[in-house]
């Protein structure tokens, strides 16, 4: 694979990084021998020795040391500063798990608040420059554009409204049989750095792409032809992968940043942990509820099907009658939702305490359990019962490609109001296709403040 980015580009950034990062420890120290007595800086210089490599690596796990003219400057900034509270957090934790009781916290502090100052103005400088470099015509790229249908259309606006990513279309071609000797023509007379090629798959009969590839690749040009397969499938995201020496593309149909599933799953933990913790304190109140209103166990556990098909145990305390199970049967033709989910008005076989516990959903805390064990996710789908999957059409399916949750899109997003199931599934592939870890913490805000609600 062609590396777009100069490798000697790529050490200077690097080496720049360093040492301002030694700068900010520097500064850092002297900021705190100014407030009072501290150590040697001997005693403090061993931070740099994994603060250094942590942050190296999580900018080059997130592109920073790569290509970055197709970025912009919010997406640069977002990328930095993830890296840095990655950095800090790991360094932290290994500060902790040293026990390194003597250093200074107010010293690490000042470290990662001017190291992370110092580094993001240098990003945001390196990426502001570029772009004046190639608004005054430097670095420019001379692209011709070749293709039909909305794909190519939705590609010219994109770089008319990105001057910033330095490129000239040179031509533009909108493609059909006949076209194939006039791009020859157009490559032998001007000057190209570069074809991208896009076609909307209902034009894929109109070019032999075969044909077309062949000879603009004997002119020696680079070419970037625009995947068109999100017009019929949902995919979040691409990766280019090999197998030993066979180039492919990967095709996610949902967003895979391993970083922010890594904080998603500290995030499942904390509040796990903190769930678990209340729930603690509820336990004898609850169970001793329960056991007065109706006779039965206090934990109700019921076979769910969680992430990619995998079968769960899920738990909560019980809210409807021993029977409920057994009495399902003949409460089918009452079910308010259309499609393979079941849900009552007024549901008989739900006790008094019951009805109490899931109006401010105390019924679902053991579910914390599930969510420490790693079955589901503080934010997530619902669960479906495995009858339920059995039912399900093939695009139903994509919907439990994730981690199932406590609390979702469905839930606050008027849950007993949405009652035909394809639209759940819609929610449900939207929070897939969007997932981000901020989307997760509006979800969870908004779950606390419905709960808290009269009607939560």
């Amino acid at each position: 694979m062609l590396k777009e980015y100069s490798k000697i580009a790529k050490t200077a950034v690097a080496t720049a990084d360093v040492l301002l990062l030694c700068a900010a420890f520097g500064m850092a120290y002297v900021w705190r021998s100014h407030l009072g007595t501290v150590g040697p800086v001997s005693r403090y210089i061993s931070l740099l020795y994994f603060s250094i490599p942590l942050t190296l690596f999580f900018f080059y796990r997130h592109g920073l040391y790569g290509e970055i003219r197709f970025d912009s400057m919010a997406r640069i900034a977002w990328k930095t500063v993830l890296s840095l509270t990655l950095s800090g957090i790991a360094s932290s934790a290994i500060l902790y798990l040293s026990h390194a009781g003597y250093f200074s916290r107010l010293l690490f502090g000042y470290y990662s608040l001017i190291a992370s100052g110092l580094l993001l103005t240098e990003k945001v400088c390196l990426k502001s420059m570029q772009n004046y470099w190639r608004s005054k015509g430097y670095n420019v790229r001379n692209v011709l554009v070749i293709g039909a249908g909305q794909k190519f259309e939705l590609l010219l606006d994109l770089i008319k409204k990105r001057p910033e990513w330095g490129l000239r279309v040179v031509q533009v071609c909108a493609y059909n049989q006949s076209s194939l000797e006039g791009i020859k023509g157009i490559l032998e007379r001007e000057v190209v750095d570069e074809v991208y090629l896009a076609f909307s798959r209902s034009f894929q009969g109109v070019c032999d792409i075969g044909k077309l590839l062949s000879m603009i690749e004997r002119f020696g040009k680079v070419i970037k032809v625009i995947i068109n397969l999100d017009e019929e499938f949902q995919i979040s995201h691409v990766d280019f992968c090999r197998f030993g020496d066979m180039p492919a593309l990967a095709f996610y149909s949902k967003t895979l940043d391993p970083d922010q599933l890594l904080i998603k799953r500290f995030m499942d933990l904390a509040g796990s942990f903190i769930g678990l913790l209340f729930t603690l304190v509820l336990i004898p109140f609850i169970a001793l509820a329960i056991k007065l209103d109706s006779p039965g166990p206090v934990f109700f556990r019921q076979t769910r099907v969680g992430l990619n098909g995998r079968k769960f145990e899920l738990f909560k305390f019980r809210s409807m009658y021993a029977d409920a199970e057994t009495r399902k049967g003949k409460l089918l033709t009452k079910n308010i939702h259309q499609g393979p989910i079941f849900k009552l008005e007024n549901d008989p076989r739900i006790t008094r305490v019951g009805h109490f516990l899931r109006r401010i959903s105390l019924d679902e805390l053991p579910q914390f359990w599930n969510v420490l064990k790693g079955d589901m996710s503080l934010v997530g789908t619902r669960p479906p019962t495995p009858d339920e999957v059995e039912r399900y059409q093939a695009w139903h399916y994509r919907r439990i490609s994730i981690r199932p949750g406590i609390t979702g899109l469905w839930q606050v997003g008027g849950r007993n109001r949405i009652q035909d199931f394809d639209k759940i599934v819609d929610m449900d592939l939207r929070y897939i296709s969007k997932w981000s870890i901020l989307l997760d913490l509006k979800i969870l805000l908004k779950t606390l403040w419905i709960v808290w609600q009269p009607s939560g």
